[in-house]
């Protein structure tokens, strides 16, 4: 699991920084923001950016935390707390950043991925959407 230092949060150097790395990432080709993620973020921080994200969009999709949980293999408890952020509204500006058609085509590969848990006709089509 990655560890993340709690002491730097309030710092403004940190802020600074923080704001720059936002203001850089949001300057990014759509084809180098690929290679940007991928060399910067470990294999585990790159699952668990993906799986928070998911778990939005489900919570979006009326799932319970409990679901969600069991889908994407996060502990209840971080289901929980994603879902208490969700309905405080801390999401909004997120979901309202995504169009519909992204949205759809994000919910549909969740779909199969619950699905591929129980159907083998859903593990290959989403084998064939990986290929």
């Amino acid at each position: 699991m990655t560890n993340v230092s709690k002491n730097t949060k309030s710092d403004k150097n940190f802020i600074l920084a923080q704001d720059q790395l936002i203001k850089f990432i949001g300057n990014l080709q759509k084809t180098n923001s690929q290679y940007f993620l991928n060399e910067l973020l470990t294999p585990s921080e790159q699952i668990m950016i993906v799986k928070r994200f998911a778990a939005v969009f489900m919570y979006e999709d009326s799932y319970s935390p409990y679901r969600v949980s069991n889908t994407l293999t996060i502990s209840i408890s971080t289901a929980q707390r994603i879902f208490t952020d969700y309905k405080k509204g801390t999401y909004s500006k997120m979901l309202s950043c995504v169009t519909q058609k992204d949205t759809n085509s994000f919910m549909l590969l969740i779909q199969d991925l619950i699905l591929a848990q129980v159907s083998p006709r859903a593990r290959a089509r989403l084998l064939n959407r990986v290929l």
